[in-house]
């Protein structure tokens, strides 16, 4: 198992390739209002829709001190709070994206009841290793699309993401 928390060389900073950024956002139909909570270098938010909202911590804007809710959320969130991310994602918005790896979600009872009070998971579309798209861990990687009060089954595409960093 790889640790990546209090090590000094990791970094939990990990920017998504453009083209990945484009092909997850493509494949869920994101409107707005939408809020980008952790834009880093812009690639996600470059292919949200016009007017989305942005936060980056970076640039004094702190997604924990947002309060106004928003229908969609889209983002490639820091992997060492996932839970705090989840949290405040699930309470401002209806329909949250988050681009992580599949692990995360699962490896915590925390954020397992966190999902189960929100609504569930609606979809999960696997890309596979985190170096596929570019990330120096090799843990199953997806975009996980969660849905406030669905009840329904989660929808797995194997391959979903048409662009993949070679």
């Amino acid at each position: 198992m790889v640790r990546t928390s209090n090590l000094s060389n990791y970094s939990d900073v990990h920017y998504t390739d453009d083209r990945v950024a484009q092909s997850v956002v493509s494949h869920f139909d994101v409107s707005l209002p939408c809020l980008e909570p952790c834009r880093g270098n812009g690639s996600f938010f470059r292919h949200l829709p016009i007017g989305t909202e942005w936060c980056e911590l970076a640039e004094g804007v702190d997604f924990f001190e947002r309060t106004q809710p928003t229908k969609w959320i889209v983002t490639n969130p820091p992997f060492e709070e996932m839970t705090r991310w989840m949290e405040h994602s699930f309470s401002l918005a209806q329909e949250v994206v988050f681009f992580i790896p599949i692990s995360k979600l699962y490896s915590s009872v925390p954020r397992m009841e966190l999902v189960r009070q929100y609504g569930g998971v609606k979809r999960i579309v696997y890309v596979g290793s985190c170096r596929k798209v570019g990330f120096d861990i090799g843990f199953p990687f997806g975009a996980v699309h969660f849905s406030k009060g669905y009840v329904g089954p989660t929808h797995f595409d194997w391959d979903g993401l048409s662009v993949r960093k070679k």
